[in-house]
C-alpha cells in the first residue's frame, strides 16, 4: 500500500559538523554498515538496489572525494549536507519509482544542487515485517551555478561582485525564516503529487497525502464524511528507528495506525468505484470552471507578452513606405525626420529650419519621378512579403487571444447561473450526471478537458439552456430524478406563492 513518508534532515548537530563520509557509508552500507544488513535482516544480505551521484568535475564521479572535501573546507558550524527520506512505492517496479525521484529532482530548489541518492529495498521492514522501499538523497545546498572551481574553493565564502573568485553559493532556500518553512512545505507538496500521478498512470487507485491528519480530519468533516473523520482523529504516525522498533507498545501502536490507513485506503476505493466519473455537484461544477478560468487567464496573460514582444516585428504598409523611401533616398529622409523632431524641441532654431525647407524640397522633387516611384513600390511589395510570415502569425495569436476573451466572458456568465443552483442545492444530496451517450466530450474521466466539457453542458442547464437540459439527469439521495434548473424552480416556487395568495384571499 502506498505510504506518506517524507523527511528533511540537516547534517550537523548542536552547531558541530557531523561526519558526511560516515552518514555515505550508511546510506551506501559501505565501511563499517557493510555487513549491517545480514546483521539486522537475516533473509537479505544487500538492500542498496540503485545509486547515482551528481558531482563537480573536481570530484571525478567520486562521492568519497566530494563529501570528504565538504567536511574539510566547509566552516566549523556550517550545515555540512541535507538530506531528503522518503518513500517509494512497493506495487510498482524500480524504473516506475525511478520517475518519482527524477521528477523530484526537477523540483525547486532541487535542480541546483550536488546529490548522492540510493534506493534501499527491505525486504523484511523492522517494524512490520514486510517490504519497505525508500531513498536516501543526500545533497550539498551550494548551488550549481556551472563555475569551474577546484575543491577548496567551492567551499569558500560566496563572493557576489565576482562569483567566479569566491565558493558556490549556498542556497537559502531551506534555511531561512521566512521561505524555509514554506520550500519545505513545498517539496512535500510536490512529492505527493508526483507519487499520485505515477500511481495514476500505472492504473493504482490509492493516492498519498501531505496534509496533515488535522487538515485531512477538518476536510472529511467540512465534507460530512464521518466515517473518514473519526478514522482521521489519531496521533500522527510516528518513526521508531531500529532501536525503538524493538518497543512492543509502540510497534503495535504503529501497525494500529497502519491498519487504519489501510481500511482508509480501501473506503475512499469503493467510493470512487461507486460514484459515476460524469456525475458532479453544483459546487464542483463551480471549482472546475473556477479553475478553467485560473489557467485561461494564465494562458491569456502569456499570449498578450507574447504579442507585445512581437509586435514590433509586424511591419504595416505605412511603416514599409517609410523604410523604402529611406532606402532610395539613401538616407536623407530620415535626416529630414531627425530634424522636424529637433525644430519641434527648440522653436527659434531658424537654421535648421531653412536646411529642412530645403532638404524637403530635394526630397518632394526626387520622389516625384514616376522611375522612383516604381522602386519604392517594389520595395514595399518585398518589404510587405517578407514580413507577411509574421504578420500572419501575429494576427493568428491575436485572434485566439480574443477568442480566448469570449471564452471567459462566456465561463463567468455560466459561474453565475452555477452559484444560483448550489444555493437552490444547499443543505441537499444533490448532484448531476452528463449522459454518457449524449456526452460530445472526448478522453478519459481524469482528463481536464472531459472535466470543464462536463461542467459547461451542467451550467448551461443551470442557465435554462433547454437543448443542454436534455443532456443532464439530477440525482436526488442516489435517486434519478427529473432535471429542473434554478429558473425552472425559481418560477415554479413562485406559481406556489401566487396560489396561496389567491387561496388566501
Amino acid at each position: 500500500m502506498a505510504s506518506y513518508h517524507f523527511s528533511v534532515k540537516c547534517g550537523n548537530h548542536n552547531g558541530r559538523k557531523t561526519s558526511a563520509i560516515n552518514h555515505l557509508n550508511y546510506i551506501n552500507r559501505e565501511g563499517r554498515f557493510k555487513n549491517f544488513d545480514q546483521k539486522n535482516n537475516d533473509k537479505q544480505t544487500n538492500e542498496c538496489i540503485y545509486k547515482k551521484n551528481f558531482l563537480p568535475a573536481w570530484a571525478k564521479d567520486s562521492a568519497r572525494k566530494f563529501w570528504s572535501n565538504a567536511e574539510k573546507f566547509e566552516r566549523v558550524n556550517a550545515c555540512v549536507y541535507k538530506e531528503l527520506e522518503f518513500n517509494l512505492v512497493n506495487e510498482l517496479p524500480l524504473q516506475e519509482n525511478l520517475k518519482i525521484i527524477n521528477n523530484l529532482l526537477k523540483t525547486e530548489p532541487m535542480n541546483k544542487f550536488y546529490y548522492s541518492l540510493v534506493v534501499h529495498d527491505k525486504q523484511k521492514s523492522a517494524i512490520t515485517g514486510i517490504r519497505n522501499l525508500h531513498c536516501h538523497l543526500m545533497f550539498c545546498e551550494r548551488e550549481n551555478d556551472g563555475i569551474e572551481r577546484d575543491a577548496k574553493t567551492f567551499f569558500k565564502r560566496y563572493n557576489s561582485k565576482n562569483p567566479a573568485s569566491g565558493g558556490a553559493k549556498k542556497s537559502i532556500m531551506l534555511n531561512d525564516r521566512k521561505i524555509g518553512k514554506q520550500t519545505i512545505k513545498n517539496l512535500r507538496d510536490e512529492y505527493a503529487k508526483i507519487v499520485n500521478k505515477i500511481l495514476k498512470e500505472n492504473n493504482i487507485e490509492q493516492t498519498i497525502s501531505s496534509k496533515s491528519l488535522k487538515e485531512q480530519h477538518e476536510e472529511a468533516i467540512k465534507k460530512g464524511d464521518l466515517l473518514k473523520a473519526k478514522i482521521l482523529d489519531r496521533e500522527p504516525e510516528r518513526h521508531l528507528g531500529r532501536k525503538l522498533s524493538k518497543d512492543v507498545n509502540l510497534k503495535k501502536d504503529l501497525l494500529e495506525i497502519r491498519s487504519f490507513n489501510e481500511i482508509l485506503s480501501k473506503l475512499n476505493s469503493q467510493k470512487g468505484k461507486n460514484v459515476s466519473p460524469n456525475r458532479y455537484t453544483a459546487l464542483q461544477v463551480d471549482n472546475i470552471l473556477k479553475n478553467f478560468s485560473q489557467e485561461l487567464t494564465k494562458k491569456m496573460n502569456k499570449l498578450q507578452k507574447d504579442l507585445e514582444k512581437m509586435y514590433p516585428k509586424v511591419i504595416s504598409e505605412e511603416r514599409a513606405k517609410i523604410m523604402a523611401v529611406d532606402i532610395v533616398t539613401k538616407g536623407k529622409y530620415k535626416k529630414f525626420r531627425e530634424l522636424i523632431a529637433k525644430i519641434n524641441k527648440d522653436n527659434n532654431d531658424d537654421i535648421n529650419k531653412q536646411y529642412a525647407i530645403n532638404l524637403k524640397q530635394d526630397i518632394v522633387n526626387y520622389l516625384s519621378k514616376p522611375e522612383v516611384k516604381m522602386y519604392i513600390s517594389k520595395i514595399v511589395n518585398g518589404i510587405l512579403e517578407k514580413n507577411l510570415p509574421i504578420k500572419n502569425n501575429y494576427n493568428k495569436l491575436n485572434s485566439n487571444l480574443n477568442k480566448m476573451r469570449l471564452q471567459l466572458h462566456t465561463i463567468g456568465k455560466l459561474r453565475k447561473a452555477t452559484g444560483k443552483q448550489i444555493k437552490v442545492d444547499k443543505g441537499k444530496n444533490i448532484t448531476y450526471e452528463v449522459k454518457a451517450k449524449d456526452n460530445l466530450s472526448t478522453g478519459g474521466a481524469g482528463d481536464t478537458n472531459y472535466k470543464v466539457n462536463n461542467a459547461k453542458i451542467l451550467a448551461e442547464a443551470f442557465a435554462g439552456n433547454s437543448s443542454m437540459r436534455n443532456l443532464v439527469a439530477r440525482i436526488a439521495d442516489n435517486e434519478y430524478d427529473e432535471f429542473k434548473d434554478n429558473i425552472a424552480v425559481n418560477k415554479a416556487d413562485r406559481l406556489v406563492q401566487e396560489t396561496d395568495n389567491a387561496l388566501n384571499l
